[in-house]
């Protein structure tokens, strides 16, 4: 029984870490490039109905994929426009966009889904099929039972890792989030790189959204992120803006997660908002102890005026 509730937590881990490290993964791109972006958690609700009317539409859940992904950039969009070019404080920018993406989701669900008085059948993602691989003990429902999107996640954080950590591009990026002034005089330019990064990062939230939508769930539901994209900031500082770290942060909240999930069928006496405020503690407790550790891009959410 101890194996079974062990392999069984490990494989929800990844699950359910998914769609934070989507998220994450953007966010520490953003961060890096200067841009703190605390407006996540509307982008994936955007990217969460965008993805599933996209594939109820289209009857494609890569296609509905393809449209979140293309709304967390629209919303990305209005976020660089807003505190780069006109230079509004960031973090009022990002709780706005949060309140928006609520109201913009809630919204076109009733319009859609919600006005109908049966329920909508939504093309998900299956799971893939590895053969023998999944039915290896341990190993194959731990790695070899998800869906694509899980292995997509796996593999861009450690190109993104690469990426920045091995390529001239990562070192612009670096430069213009620690030094703007002298990025933008070694002729970086500088708004540029933070409105790409930026814009990367809305991709990344909407596919973290989409994920919730049109693989995990299956459905959407208002308000169904759930704090996931607050918890991908933590991520980010735990990780401390390394892709591989924030892959890691992602899991033990994932793991996190997975294990309150299952302390609520095991204690159905104590009330289960006890289990499910747990992971959200733990995040704060960690960010609270590792952040006095952790070294911000010298220039996160610091505007930047171009010298004329």
């Amino acid at each position: 029984m101890d194996q079974i509730f062990l392999v069984g937590l490990l494989a929800a881990a990844f699950r359910l870490a998914t769609p934070v490290l989507f998220a994450a993964l953007g966010e520490a791109v953003s961060q890096r490039a200067g841009v703190l972006n605390v407006g996540i958690e509307g982008m994936m609700l955007v990217g969460a109905f965008t993805g599933a009317w996209g594939a109820v539409v289209t009857g494609s859940p890569w296609l509905g994929l393809l449209a979140a992904i293309a709304a967390g950039i629209a919303m990305a969009a209005i976020h660089a426009l807003v505190c780069l070019y006109y230079r509004v404080d960031q973090i009022v920018a990002g709780i706005a966009l949060t309140v928006l993406g609520l109201g913009l989701s809630g919204f076109g669900y009733r319009l859609t889904f919600g006005s109908g008085s049966g329920g909508v059948r939504i093309p998900t993602f299956e799971k893939l099929d590895f053969g023998a691989l999944g039915q290896v003990p341990v190993l194959g429902p731990v790695l070899f039972q998800h869906h694509a999107m899980v292995y997509a996640v796996l593999v861009i954080a450690l190109a993104q890792w690469w990426f920045m950590a091995r390529t001239g591009w990562g070192l612009a990026i670096r430069a213009v989030g620690e030094d703007p002034a002298a990025a933008h005089a070694s002729g970086l330019g500088v708004l540029r790189t933070r409105t790409a990064c930026l814009l990367w990062g809305g991709a990344m939230a909407g596919a973290g959204g989409a994920y919730l939508s049109i693989a995990e769930i299956g459905n959407f539901v208002e308000d169904m992120v759930a704090g996931r994209g607050f918890i991908a900031i933590a991520c980010v500082v735990y990780g401390r803006w390394n892709s591989i770290g924030v892959l890691f942060a992602t899991l033990f909240f994932g793991a996190a997660d997975a294990a309150q999930i299952r302390l609520q069928a095991l204690n159905p006496d104590i009330p289960y908002q006890f289990f499910v405020m747990l992971p959200y503690v733990l995040a704060v407790g960690a960010l609270v102890f590792l952040s006095r550790r952790s070294r911000l891009p010298a220039a996160l959410a610091q505007p930047f005026v171009p010298p004329r």
